[in-house]
């Protein structure tokens, strides 16, 4: 009997060792199936752009295909609140927004995920500059101009954007403070919406993102009469920054960030930190950006953490200035 304890152990431990590998092993053979990268607006916007290069970057370094998921709705809640649900395994991906990351938190009374516990953060993307856009109809030649008509007609500009709450929203509100003349929040569904109304006469100016809005403006179908970077861009000739009209709160970008669903284990984190630093590093993917004005974003770790409260610093006050309350 002494003698059968011991074997029994060897026995018991002999059956374990297996089942204590496995999930080793399977986190070693990751990826081991496409996975899958959701974006939070329908296709055509500037989201949809980076979301597809980004799936192209990951693809190669991982070996394994990257399926894009548009799933529009709610300011990027309904994709949000989706990807927090699926499995912590690594093959579920968010572009993460302002608006999923960060304006959530503030205009929703009871948000149906956590921003910063249902995520496991993978690295920023890229940063897109906003420029101010009116349709041609608007007699107007210049930002000054566009002001000064503002207050001369209160409250008969109507501005669009891709959602109530989201960037473009927040954003138009800030300069429709600036100007005053009470213009008026026309929302639509998703940035390709808000544009072709503007285009259309439906609003007559907006705050975009210059990849939504540049094809038009080159066309003549659209007037910018100001971009939100340092210094003006080769992008659109001639049109000045918002800074040279004494306006510095416009050089915050529109910022894109990868995430992961739920707390994945840290060997599939480590391999999606990895790939996402390299593509984010690419001078390839820095060129496509290049085109549609916008630009790398190479934040992760302690340094991510830091910018994302930094960035709810800077827009809570501009949430509860517009008085956006959601459901």
């Amino acid at each position: 009997m002494p003698a059968t304890a011991p074997r029994r152990a060897l026995l018991g431990a002999a059956l374990a060792a297996p089942l204590l590998r496995r999930p080793a092993a399977a986190q070693s053979d990751w990826p081991s199936r496409p996975l899958r990268l959701v974006v939070p607006f329908p296709p055509g916007g500037a989201s949809d752009l980076l979301g597809r290069l980004m799936a192209e970057q990951l693809a190669t370094r991982l070996r394994q295909t990257v399926v894009v998921e548009n799933r529009g709705g709610a300011g990027g809640l309904t994709a949000a609140e989706y990807v927090a649900r699926q499995p912590a395994d690594g093959y579920t991906l968010l572009l993460g927004t302002q608006a999923t990351q960060v304006f959530n938190k503030y205009l929703y009374a009871h948000l149906p995920y956590d921003p910063d516990r249902d995520f496991t953060p993978l690295g920023t993307v890229a940063a897109v500059a906003y420029v101010l856009v009116v349709t041609p109809s608007l007699p107007v030649a210049d930002l000054p101009g566009l002001i000064a008509h503002a207050r001369a007609h209160p409250g008969r500009l109507n501005y669009g954007s891709s959602g109530t709450g989201g960037g473009m929203h927040l954003a138009t509100h800030l300069f429709a403070e600036r100007a005053g003349g009470g213009m008026v929040h026309v929302p639509y569904r998703g940035a390709a919406a808000a544009v072709t109304a503007l285009v259309q006469g439906e609003v007559q100016l907006m705050v975009d993102l210059v990849p939504n809005s540049l094809p038009l403006v080159r066309g003549g179908q659209l007037r910018a009469l100001a971009v939100g970077l340092p210094e003006p861009t080769p992008l659109l000739p001639g049109v000045p920054t918002f800074r040279q009209f004494g306006i510095a709160d416009f050089d915050v970008p529109s910022w894109f960030v990868l995430l992961a669903a739920g707390q994945v284990p840290a060997p599939v984190a480590e391999a999606l930190q990895r790939a996402t630093a390299e593509s984010v590093a690419d001078p390839a993917f820095a060129a496509r950006l290049d085109a549609v004005s916008a630009r790398p974003l190479a934040l992760s770790g302690p340094a991510l953490r830091d910018f994302l409260a930094e960035q709810a610093a800077r827009w809570e006050p501009v949430i509860r200035s517009a008085n956006v309350r959601l459901d």
